[in-house]
């Protein structure tokens, strides 16, 4: 006789199993879908039968994440929110809260009542009208931080250093502001991740952030000033000694912090330009940075470059450790890379190669550059340990995108699917005709056995959740 098997995973899974599935889903669906409010999420979850139900109301971090506008008449009723802030329990909150105009001051109080389980916080504010009736102390478990103010909307310096002087486990900031960046500097010695969005404040203001700031892991700047560029003369470098990622994404202005910043330990550069009567003052700041950053691994350049020579100079310069190469051509620029560089990154047969742990190459528009020219640096970077004269340390190329330019012809793009199932190398981009050779990679079938036998329970269990949640 054959007997039922159960069709509830609580009645299969372990408990705990159950419960990471459940939360994966559930920040997979707030994240970064966040039209999804507090009243949606984890409520779905609880439609599926009585079990899940119970489940879920007894699983505590299932109900830490909250995401509420708190506009008046917004939310339906306020004991509803204070059910559902108990449901969680003792649990880290992590909240993402919308202040618009009219703000309900009641559904605040209820949410910054739990402000010392405060984990993460997102505010997008419109109206301060409810500032001054709130405490914006005791953050004490708070560890990222993401401000959002509207352009009209004054910055209350003494408010804002209230929450960082009471927040000593921050260490991640995400700050969007039109005005002084002094509040972020009161905690600065702690934060290891930083992104600044700043518009209509001199640059120097950002140097003097990064400054209070010493052992930033990450800094992510967006930077826009409608005036006047004017060359800064700086005393010296500050040194950010544990810096790994710079990210710089603005006008000319931010050569002053290409110029102003030393990064030993610095592994990846990225940098768009939305200025292009400033590029050739960036290109010398960013050669002095590099002359401080020795150990990059990946320089990613968008709209930044001016002529091919500028590429040469980049190249040359960060030739020993480079993993990951991205170029992105300014709009109008047609031949920014020929076979010029192409030919400085063809591996020969004898001597060093430049760039000689590339692995991933991404160019986009300003190609002209023949197929024979492609294959050729290509084919040369596929086997180092064939050539006499490598280094142990030569890498092979395990990707390459060329987007913006024609593709290659039928017989170049047989080549190189041939060579793509040789080597498992992916090519992407406008240069492959996708209705003729569909992306390549190498198939790693025993790993992928072994790691779908340890978890394919839980997988299928994913995939049967998404099916029925929709």
């Amino acid at each position: 006789m054959c007997m039922k098997r159960p069709t509830d995973p609580l009645q299969v899974l372990p408990p705990e199993l159950v419960g990471k599935i459940f939360y994966l889903w559930l920040l997979d669906s707030i994240y970064p879908h966040t039209n999804n409010s507090y009243s949606k999420l984890p409520g779905l979850l609880c439609l599926v039968s009585k079990s899940w139900r119970d489940f879920v109301y007894a699983s505590p971090l299932l109900w830490a994440h909250l995401i509420i506008d708190t506009s008046q008449g917004t939310v339906a009723s306020l004991h509803t929110l204070r059910k559902r802030l108990e449901r969680s329990q003792g649990a880290p909150l992590s909240l993402d809260v919308e202040v618009g105009e009219q703000p309900d001051g009641d559904v605040l109080g209820a949410l910054f009542a739990e402000r010392s389980r405060f984990r993460q916080l997102t505010l997008r504010v419109i109206d301060l009208s409810w500032w001054d009736r709130i405490s914006m102390e005791g953050f004490t478990e708070l560890k990222k931080l993401t401000l959002h103010t509207a352009l009209q909307v004054p910055t209350d310096i003494d408010k804002l250093s209230a929450i960082f002087s009471s927040a000593p486990s921050l260490c991640s900031v995400n700050w969007h502001s039109t005005g002084e960046l002094g509040p972020v500097g009161v905690q600065g010695h702690q934060l290891r991740f930083l992104a600044l969005t700043v518009f209509r404040i001199p640059v120097t203001h950002v140097l003097e952030v990064l400054a209070a700031c010493p052992n930033l892991l990450n800094a992510a700047i967006r930077f826009q000033d409608v005036h006047e560029y004017i060359p800064i003369p700086l005393r010296g470098r500050i040194l950010l000694p544990e810096l790994r990622s710079l990210t710089l994404d603005g006008t000319r202005h931010l050569s002053c912090v290409l110029r102003g910043v030393q990064a030993p330990l610095l592994s990846r550069l990225e940098i768009h330009w939305h200025d292009s009567t400033g590029r050739e003052f960036g290109l010398e700041a960013l050669q002095s940075l590099l002359a401080y950053s020795p150990h990059l691994e990946d320089i990613a350049l968008r709209d930044f470059l001016t002529t091919e020579d500028g590429l040469f100079s980049i190249i040359t310069t960060t030739n020993k450790h480079l993993l990951r190469l991205t170029v992105a051509a300014a709009p109008g620029q047609t031949k920014l890379i020929t076979h010029r560089t192409f030919d400085v990154l063809t591996r020969r047969e004898q001597g060093r190669s430049t760039l000689p742990r590339l692995e991933e190459l991404v160019f986009q528009s300003g190609l002209d550059v023949p197929d024979e020219v492609v294959l050729r640096l290509i084919e040369s970077r596929m086997s180092p340990s064939d050539h006499v004269g490598f280094t142990s340390r030569a890498c092979t190329l395990k990707s390459i995108c060329l987007d913006g330019c024609k593709p290659m012809a039928k017989t170049s793009i047989s080549r190189l699917e041939s060579i793509c199932q040789k080597s498992g190398l992916r090519a992407m981009g406008t240069f492959v005709s996708r209705n003729q050779f569909p992306t390549s990679t190498v198939a790693t079938g025993v790993r992928t056995f072994y790691f779908a036998s340890f978890v394919g329970l839980g997988v299928a269990l994913w995939c049967g959740f998404k099916l029925l949640l929709g």
